[in-house]
C-alpha cells in the first residue's frame, strides 16, 4: 500500500498502482480526484469534513456496488474495446519498449525484448552480475542527466523502474538471459582451471569433491551478492550450489553423449538425403569407413578400378556378407568383382606396356646379334689380307710350361690349346714328301688366319669350362693368341671390336633375364647399377656407347613378361615375384628404368594384388555362407557357422579377428534383412562396388563416420555450467 496526496487530500492506493506506468498513473490520479467531494470551506470543523468525506465514499460504494460490469467500466472511462481506463494507452505485444530518457513506455517492442535479453545476460553472471548491471545503469543515468534537466538519482530512479517493467513485460526472456549468463559466465572459469571444476581428474573422489567444492563457492558467494550479504541466503546458495556440484559429474557427462547423439543423427540423416542413400544403409558404411581408419584421397590413389570395398578389412567384410545374402545386392556385389576379375589379365598387361614398352622375345635378340657377327666374316678376311706371318714359338713354349705344372682339366685345356699351334700337312703334302723321300711338312702354324681360328676355338672352350683354375688358364692362352693376331694383322682389333661388343650384348640379354629372381645368380642392387653403369662404357678399339644397358632393360622386361604370362591368374603370386619380398627387386627395377617407371610397376603390382585380396575375401564369405546354409539344410537346424573360435583355430590370432570382424559386419546385415530394408542392402552394394561419384560418397561417409562438429566435452561443459548456475538463476528475485 501507498499513500498519495490529491488535491490536499491523503488516498491510500494498493500496490497495482505502482506498477503502472506514468501515463496510467496520471490517469488514475484523475479519476480519483473527480471521485473527491469537494473541498469545504477552511471554516468548517475538520469532524464534519471528515464525515462528509466518509458519506460520499459510502455513497459512491453503494453506488457502484449496484452497477453491472459495464456500467461500472463505463463510469471510471474505461474503453470497452481495449478495456483501459480513459487517457491509458492499451499494451499490445510488438509495440512497447521502456523509453529511459524520457521515462514512457513506447516504440518497437523488439527493442524492449533486446534490452531484456541483454541486461539479463549481464546481470546473470555468477557474483559480478549485479555490479556489472548497476554499472550499466549508473553509465546510462550519468550520459542522461548531462544530457537534461534532471538529477542524476531522478534519471537512476527511472531508469530503474523501466528495467523494473520490462522484466515484467518479458519475465519468460529475462529467466533465460539470466540463465545464460549464467552458463556464459561459468564455462571461461572452467576452461582457465577444468581441475577446479572436477573436470580431468583421474581420481573419482577427487572429482566429485572439487565439483561440490566449486559449485557451492560460486552459489553461495552470488547468493551473498544478490541478498546484499545476508547470512542465511548465503548459506542456501551454498548448500544448492554444493548439491548440484555433486550432481554435475554424474549428469553432465550424459547429456554431453545424448547430445552428441542427436547431433550426430542429424548429421547422418542431413549426408543419407544429400547421398539418396537409406539410413541404416549410410551409417552402416560410414561405421565401416571409420573403423577401417580410411584416409582423404584413398581412393584416387587406387585408379579408376578401384571400389570404396578394397579401402579396408570392414569394408570388405559387409561386402562380402552382402554376397552372401540372398537378393539384388548380392547379384550387385558378385557381378561387379567378377567383371574387374576379368579384365585383370588385360588391365595388368597393358598398363605395363604402356609403362615399359612392349616385351621383346630374348631368342630372337640373340640370334640376331648371332646373325651380325656371322656378318663380319668378310670384314676378317680383309682385314686378313694384310697380315705378316706369325711367330707361334713363344706361345708354344708358354703353353708347354703351363702343361708340366698344370693338372686336371686345366692341364688338358692347356694341351688342346697347344696342339692348335702345331702345323696340320695336308693330304696332298704327304704324299708329296712320301714321293720325294722329303719329311713330312710339320712344326708351328705361320698363318694368322690359322692363328684367328685357333683363338676362336679357345673361345668355345671357354663356354664350357669348370672351375676357376681350368678357366684361368684358357683366358691367359687366349690373350696370348690375341696379342700376336694384334701385332701381324692390322686393324684386326677394330673388327674384334665389333665382334665382342654382339656377344657382350647377348650376354647382356641373358643377364638381365636373371636380374628380378631371388637366387644367387641374381645381382645385389648394388652390383647390377655397377653392371649398367660399366656396360654402357665402349670396350676395346669400339667407338661410341655401348648397347649392354639396352639388352638389360630388354632382357628384365621379357623376364617380367614371362612372369606375367604364367601367373596372371594369380596376382598375389604375380605381386611376390615382380615385387619380392624386400626391397631389392624395387631398387633393381629403378637402375634399370627409373625411379618413377618402377614406382608405377610396383604401385600397379600392388593395386592388382589388393583386388584379389578383395575378391578372395568377398567370394570366400559368401561361399563359407552358402556351405553352412547348406549344412544346416541337410541336417535340419542351425549352426553357428566359422565364428571366432574356428577362425582362431584356422588363422590363429589373425584369424580369429578377421571372424570377428565377419560376424560383426555380417550381424549388421542380418538386422537390416529382418528388418526387411532390402533397399539399403542394395545401397549398401551399390555403394560399395564403385560409380561416377565414388569420392564423393567416400568423403560424405568420412564425414558421417567422424560425426558432428560438436564435442561431447564442450556439451559436457556447457551442461556443468548449466547445473551450476542455472537452478539458482531460475530463482533469483
Amino acid at each position: 500500500m501507498a499513500t498519495l496526496n490529491i488535491q490536499g487530500r491523503k488516498v491510500q492506493v494498493d500496490d497495482t498502482f505502482l506498477s503502472m506506468t506514468p501515463e496510467q498513473q496520471n490517469a488514475a490520479v484523475d479519476e480519483i480526484a473527480k471521485s473527491l467531494p469537494p473541498i469545504a470551506d477552511q471554516s468548517t470543523p475538520a469532524a464534519d469534513l471528515a464525515g462528509e468525506r466518509a458519506q460520499a465514499g459510502i455513497a459512491l460504494a453503494q453506488k457502484m456496488r449496484a452497477m453491472s460490469p459495464e456500467e461500472k467500466r463505463a463510469a471510471v472511462g474505461i474503453d470497452p474495446t481495449t478495456l483501459q481506463p480513459a487517457g491509458v494507452p492499451a499494451y499490445a505485444p510488438g509495440s512497447a519498449g521502456y523509453n529511459a530518457l524520457t521515462g514512457n513506455i513506447e516504440g518497437d517492442d523488439a527493442v524492449s525484448k533486446i534490452r531484456t535479453a541483454s541486461g539479463g545476460v549481464l546481470e546473470g553472471i555468477p557474483i559480478l552480475g549485479p555490479m556489472i548491471r548497476a554499472g550499466v545503469d549508473r553509465a546510462a543515468a550519468t550520459t542522461i542527466a548531462g544530457m537534461s534537466d534532471e538529477t542524476y538519482d531522478q534519471v537512476l530512479k527511472r531508469i530503474q523502474a523501466g528495467t523494473l517493467a520490462e522484466k515484467s513485460m518479458n519475465p519468460k526472456l529475462d529467466q533465460a538471459s539470466q540463465i545464460t549468463g549464467a552458463v556464459a559466465g561459468t564455462i571461461p572459469a572452467m576452461a582457465a582451471a577444468p581441475e577446479m571444476f572436477g573436470i580431468g581428474l583421474a581420481s573419482k573422489p577427487l572429482t566429485y569433491a572439487a565439483s561440490i567444492g566449486s559449485g557451492a563457492a560460486i552459489n553461495g558467494a552470488d547468493a551473498a551478492v544478490r541478498s546484499g550479504g545476508d547470512a542465511r541466503e548465503t548459506i542456501k546458495g551454498g548448500l544448492i550450489g554444493g548439491g548440484l556440484g555433486l550432481a554435475a559429474p554424474i549428469i553432465a557427462p550424459l547429456i554431453g553423449k545424448g547430445v552428441k547423439a542427436v547431433a550426430d543423427n542429424v548429421q547422418l540423416s542431413s549426408i543419407a538425403k544429400a547421398l539418396g542413400l537409406d539410413k541404416s544403409a549410410t551409417k552402416a558404411l560410414a561405421n565401416a569407413v571409420r573403423q577401417d581408419a580410411v584416409e582423404p584421397g584413398a581412393l584416387s590413389q587406387l585408379g579408376d578400378d578401384a571400389m570404396l570395398m578394397d579401402l579396408g578389412p570392414n569394408l570388405r567384410h559387409t561386402a562380402g556378407a552382402i554376397a552372401a545374402t540372398p537378393g539384388e545386392g548380392k547379384a550387385i556385389v558378385r557381378g561387379a568383382i567378377g567383371a574387374r576379375d576379368a579384365d585383370a589379365n588385360w588391365r595388368i598387361r597393358s598398363s605395363l606396356n604402356d609403362t615399359l614398352g612392349e616385351a621383346p622375345t630374348p631368342s630372337r635378340i640373340i640370334d640376331r646379334a648371332t646373325r651380325n657377327q656371322q656378318y663380319l666374316q668378310p670384314e676378317y678376311r680383309e682385314a686378313l689380307r694384310d697380315a705378316s706371318p706369325i711367330d707361334a714359338a713363344p706361345i708354344a713354349r708358354y703353353l708347354d710350361a703351363e702343361a708340366q705344372t698344370l693338372r686336371g682339366e686345366a692341364q688338358r685345356g692347356i694341351q688342346r690349346v697347344r696342339t692348335m699351334l702345331d702345323y696340320v700337312p695336308t693330304g696332298e703334302e704327304i704324299a708329296r714328301a712320301r714321293a720325294t723321300g722329303q719329311p713330312v711338312p710339320g712344326g708351328l702354324i705361320h698363318d694368322a688366319g690359322t692363328l684367328l681360328n685357333a683363338r676362336q676355338a679357345v673361345d668355345d672352350l671357354l663356354e664350357t669350362a669348370q672351375g676357376s683354375n681350368h678357366l684361368n688358364a684358357l683366358q691367359t692362352a687366349r690373350q696370348a693368341i690375341d696379342d700376336e693376331l694384334a701385332a701381324k694383322v692390322p686393324n684386326i682389333k677394330q673388327v674384334d671390336a665389333k665382334y665382342a661388343e654382339l656377344a657382350r650384348q647377348k650376354e647382356a640379354v641373358q643377364r638381365g633375364q636373371s636380374v628380378l629372381s631371388s637366387g644367387r645368380e641374381a645381382p645385389r642392387p648394388d652390383e647390377l647399377t655397377e653392371e649398367f653403369r660399366q656396360g654402357a662404357l665402349p670396350q676395346g678399339m669400339q667407338v661410341g656407347p655401348s648397347a649392354v644397358p639396352l639388352r638389360l632393360r630388354e632382357g628384365a622386361r621379357a623376364e617380367i613378361e614371362r612372369i606375367v604370362g604364367t601367373n596372371a591368374n594369380d596376382r598375389v603370386a604375380l605381386q611376390r615375384l615382380i615385387k619380392g619380398e624386400g626391397d631389392w627387386n624395387r631398387a633393381r627395377l629403378s637402375t634399370l628404368f627409373g625411379d618413377d617407371k618402377a614406382k608405377a610397376i610396383i604401385d600397379l603390382l600392388d593395386r592388382e594384388k589388393l583386388f584379389a585380396d578383395t575378391s578372395n575375401i568377398v567370394t570366400r564369405n559368401s561361399e563359407t555362407a552358402a556351405r553352412i546354409a547348406a549344412r544346416d539344410a541337410i541336417e535340419g537346424g542351425g549352426s553357428s557357422g566359422f565364428g571366432v573360435r574356428e577362425g582362431f583355430i584356422a588363422g590363429g590370432a589373425r584369424g580369429a579377428a578377421r571372424a570377428a570382424g565377419t560376424r560383426a559386419v555380417e550381424s549388421v546385415i542380418d538386422a537390416l534383412r529382418n528388418g526387411g530394408n532390402e533397399k539399403a542392402i542394395m545401397d549398401m552394394a551399390r555403394s560399395l562396388t564403385g560409380g561416377p561419384q565414388q569420392s564423393a560418397v567416400l568423403d560424405a561417409l568420412m564425414r558421417a563416420g567422424q560425426g558432428s562438429r560438436l564435442q561431447q566435452s564442450q556439451v559436457d561443459r556447457v551442461a556443468r555450467a548449466l547445473l551450476l548456475g542455472g537452478p539458482t538463476a531460475v530463482n533469483r528475485p
